[in-house]
């Protein structure tokens, strides 16, 4: 149980680790703030900031209601709301993906307005969730983890659509987008992960537990590595290129 648990908060505490240096990434850009790729990762900073705070804060207090012990009112309470609080940060992350998407496809003078939003459509989304959740009827571990997968498969979806819209529009430079397709490769195997515990039942699924944990771990690593690289490159006044940007400029003349 203590590995466990220490997996879950290093991998809560990754999420708000990336969400930090994103943060320090859109404030390095100065007076092109405003500018699409920019502000992208202001929209990624504010969502991996309120997703981080919040898995986080799961995190650190679910050590103390074991502590405490069954019985206890800090024990009831948060292991009557984890479900909940899971599905409501999922519930977040699919509207992270539609802000992204949005920011890649609106007209360049709405994009601003977007990037505004997203950090109270990010908490907004996580509270909701959490609360609809929670009013519904009690789920089996069957139903939850079934929702849990859909959950998944929509930030999935939404997220390879705003990836596939900044190719298209030279939207994010190549750190913010490779970063933000490992996160998606994470949330698509997690749809078979969390249909693997659903079908199975929570009693047999150790290992697909564990694996759940040490792919998160890993993307973790990964993302923040890339947005430590993108600081690096920000606090050194230097560019970094969309992913295609050379090619699509190569080809313009051509079509011009």
């Amino acid at each position: 149980m203590t590995v466990h648990l220490l997996k879950q908060f290093a991998s809560s505490a990754l999420i708000l680790l990336f969400g930090v240096l994103a943060l320090r990434v859109w404030r390095r850009f100065g007076t092109v703030r405003r500018d699409r790729s920019a502000l992208a990762w202001a929209v990624t900073a504010a969502s991996f900031l309120v997703v981080g705070v919040y898995t986080t804060t799961h995190a650190v207090i679910s050590p103390a209601a074991i502590a405490a012990g069954e019985g206890t009112w800090l024990y009831g309470f948060v292991t009557g709301w984890a479900h909940a609080t899971n599905a409501g940060r999922s519930v977040a992350t699919v509207f992270f993906g539609l802000l992204m998407t949005g920011l890649m496809v609106v007209p360049r003078r709405t994009v601003p307005r977007v990037a505004a939003a997203a950090p109270a459509v990010m908490t907004a989304a996580a509270v909701a969730g959490t609360v609809g959740v929670r009013l519904l009827p009690e789920m089996s571990p069957h139903g939850f983890f079934t929702t849990m997968a859909v959950l998944y498969a929509l930030t999935a979806m939404t997220l390879m659509a705003a990836l596939l819209a900044a190719v298209q529009n030279d939207g994010m430079d190549q750190l913010l987008w490779l970063a933000l397709a490992a996160y998606a490769l994470k949330e698509t195997l997690g749809v078979s992960l969390m249909g693997v515990i659903s079908f199975w039942g929570v009693a047999n699924v150790g290992p697909y537990f564990a694996a759940l944990y040490w792919l998160q771990l890993g993307i973790g690593c990964l993302m923040a590595g890339l947005a430590a690289r993108r600081l690096r490159l920000a606090s050194g006044g230097r560019r970094v290129p969309a992913l295609f940007e050379r090619v699509h400029a190569l080809r313009r003349p051509a079509h011009g």
